[in-house]
């Protein structure tokens, strides 16, 4: 395992967040623009991460909140027996951190799939602009029912779906937050590897492929590598079935 990256490195940039094409992505589009401006004075721009380096560790005090802003970051626990447990990936303009507010330490791991950047929000200031902000705090919470719905999918995907439709469920997501995003939502490169993803899904390697395969025979997608294209995505969404319609209202009423 690798070291945390120091947080006190130094790498930012002037780039103001307007200035940044994330921005339409990213929280801070919905900052008021004098609360805007303060982060602009705080944000480490443009800080890299090497793939398989980790942004922070389980139990690491929290120090800062972070915005993923090119690759795709991993989080995962530790099961008591030392096994890795996927709890989700990370795509630019996501925010990673904000589950270890509760208790001041990061409850889990964040390693980088790819070479990718971030930006670097420190908490203490952070925190400082979110008692002065009823309008951030607002936009907080908002983002911690995201986070919370996005861990009950999880809990859904492993506790009552099927294979096909814990697959089709996935592929549907990923779609909906690359479209989100401005990119292909139709043709896309799979960042993590058949283990991440079969841990993640709580299945095993051997029937996320049998799974691709059967998915690819009946003309839904194809797949080569890790280069995946959606051909029927109504067919993979009744393959993931009325729990997947459900969870599209839910996210659109939060």
């Amino acid at each position: 395992m690798s070291d945390p990256i120091p947080l006190s490195e130094a790498g930012s940039t002037k780039t103001s967040c307007r200035q940044c094409g994330l921005f339409d992505l990213c929280f801070a589009q919905d900052v008021a623009e004098s609360r805007r401006d303060e982060l602009d004075r705080i944000i480490r721009r443009q800080r890299s991460l090497d793939r398989d380096s980790h942004l922070f560790h389980a139990g690491q005090e929290l120090k800062s909140v972070c915005v993923v802003r090119s690759g795709t970051v991993k989080t995962y626990q530790l099961s008591t027996e030392g096994d890795e447990v996927v709890t989700g990936f990370h795509l630019p303009g996501e925010l990673i951190g904000l589950d270890a507010i509760g208790g001041g330490k990061h409850p889990e791991f964040a390693v980088a799939l790819e070479e990718s950047t971030y930006c670097e929000i420190p908490f203490r200031d952070f925190q400082r602009i979110l008692d002065q902000s009823p309008e951030l705090n607002r936009l907080m919470l908002k983002l911690l029912s995201v986070d919370m719905a996005e861990t009950r999918e999880l809990l859904l995907i492993i506790g009552r779906m099927e294979a096909r439709a814990r697959v089709a469920m996935f592929l549907l997501n990923l779609s909906r937050r690359l479209k989100r995003r401005g990119e292909d939502g139709l043709r896309f490169r799979l960042s993590m590897d058949r283990r991440d993803l079969a841990n993640y899904l709580g299945l095993t390697i051997e029937t996320v492929s049998r799974t691709l395969s059967w998915m690819q025979k009946e003309g839904m997608l194809s797949v080569r590598g890790k280069l995946v294209e959606l051909h029927e995505p109504d067919e993979l969404l009744e393959t993931a079935g009325r729990e997947h319609e459900e969870l599209l209202l839910h996210r659109k009423s939060a």
